[in-house]
């Protein structure tokens, strides 16, 4: 997956928002695998999988029909952002998340939007 942005975020929130409380936890971690699918297809092919893009939680949520507010206006969308934030952490707490990290950005990279980490040059 490509390191999340802020837009990313605002994205994926709107789509978990509009999905019933029980299964937000579910779609949460449905947008981050089809994001890491797409990542893993953008780097075997060289080009955006053809319906869930170029491995960026954006394009994958664009791909929903059901989105909703994702501001911080009520209790509802402020738990979407903590189901989805919590969602993120535990991807990026998996060692294939970091595997696959390490495979778009490099590990020794110094690119300055680069993900850094001390398991990055394990």
């Amino acid at each position: 997956m490509k390191p999340v942005i802020y837009n990313d975020m605002l994205a994926s929130v709107a789509v978990v928002a509009a999905t019933p409380v029980a299964d937000q936890p579910r779609v949460a971690r449905d947008l981050l695998r089809a994001a890491t699918c797409a990542a893993r297809y953008q780097t075997t092919h060289g080009h955006a999988h053809p319906t869930l893009g170029d491995g960026s939680l954006l394009a994958v949520a664009l791909q929903r029909d059901r989105r909703s507010a994702a501001g911080f206006q009520s209790v509802e969308e402020l738990d979407a952002w903590l189901t989805m934030l919590k969602a993120l952490k535990g991807w990026m707490c998996q060692p294939d998340a970091q595997l696959i990290q390490r495979d778009a950005v490099g590990s020794s990279s110094s690119r300055f939007w680069a993900i850094s980490s001390p398991q990055s040059s394990q």
